[in-house]
C-alpha cells in the first residue's frame, strides 16, 4: 500500500498526488564512492515552535547529492544542537552549512563549539543568511532536486515525518511544513551554484 493511501485512510490526511511538487525522487542502494568529493551537511534551523529543524548530511558527488542521514525534529535547540553536533562527528562531515536566520547564527556557533568538545576538528561549520523567497526557491529548484538528489531506498521508513512532508508538498496552495523542501532546495543551490550564497 502506498504511503499516500496510508496517510489518507489512517490519518485522515488526503494527499493531492497530481498537485504535489515532487513526483519522481531518485533512490540508491550504494553511493558511488569514486564520485564523492566531500561529505557535507545543510541545516535549516526551526524558526518557530511549529517548525522542524531539518539537517541533511549528504555526499557531494559533483553533479549529484546522495543523502546519508536526516535529522527532522521539533525538539528545542538545546537538544538539537547536540544531536546535530553528534551527527557531524559520527558521519565525518567536512563542511556544514547552517542558515543563520532567526537565531540560526547562535545555533551554528553552539554546534561548532559542541563538535570541538566531541573531539571533531574535521567539520567546518559555516553560517549564512538566506534572503531569498522560500516558496519561489523551492519551486525553482524542484527539478534539480528530483533529477540530482538520491535518497536511500528505505528513506521513507527511516525518516517517516520527513517523507510525509516531502511527498505531500503541493505546488500550489497552503503547505503545513516546508522545512524539508527548504533544506533540499538549499542543497540544490549549494550544488548547482556554490558561490551563489554569501556568508555572514
Amino acid at each position: 500500500m502506498s504511503k499516500e493511501i496510508v496517510y489518507a485512510n489512517y490519518q485522515q490526511e488526503p494527499i493531492d498526488i497530481q498537485g504535489r511538487l515532487y513526483q519522481n525522487l531518485k533512490t540508491y542502494v550504494e553511493i558511488p564512492k569514486e564520485k564523492i568529493r566531500q561529505r557535507k551537511a545543510y541545516c535549516d534551523t526551526a524558526d518557530t515552535g511549529a517548525d522542524y529543524l531539518c539537517n541533511i548530511i549528504y555526499d557531494d558527488c559533483k553533479d549529484s547529492a546522495y543523502i546519508v542521514d536526516i535529522i527532522y525534529t521539533k525538539e528545542p535547540m538545546e537538544i538539537t544542537e547536540n544531536l546535530v553536533a553528534q551527527a557531524y562527528s559520527k558521519y565525518q562531515v567536512n563542511v556544514a552549512d547552517i542558515e543563520s536566520n532567526n537565531g540560526g547564527r547562535g545555533f551554528a556557533r553552539n554546534v561548532e563549539r559542541r563538535t570541538k568538545e566531541l573531539g571533531n576538528y574535521k567539520t567546518v561549520v559555516k553560517w549564512f543568511h538566506q534572503s531569498g523567497n522560500k516558496i519561489s526557491r523551492i519551486l525553482a529548484n524542484s527539478s534539480w532536486v528530483q533529477n540530482n538528489i538520491y535518497f536511500p531506498v528505505d528513506w521513507q521508513n527511516r525518516w517517516p515525518e520527513f517523507a510525509k512532508d516531502i511527498l505531500s508538498y503541493q505546488k500550489e496552495g497552503k503547505n503545513v511544513h516546508d522545512d524539508g523542501p527548504d533544506t533540499l532546495t538549499g542543497i540544490a543551490e549549494r550544488m548547482s551554484k556554490p558561490s551563489g550564497l554569501s556568508f555572514d
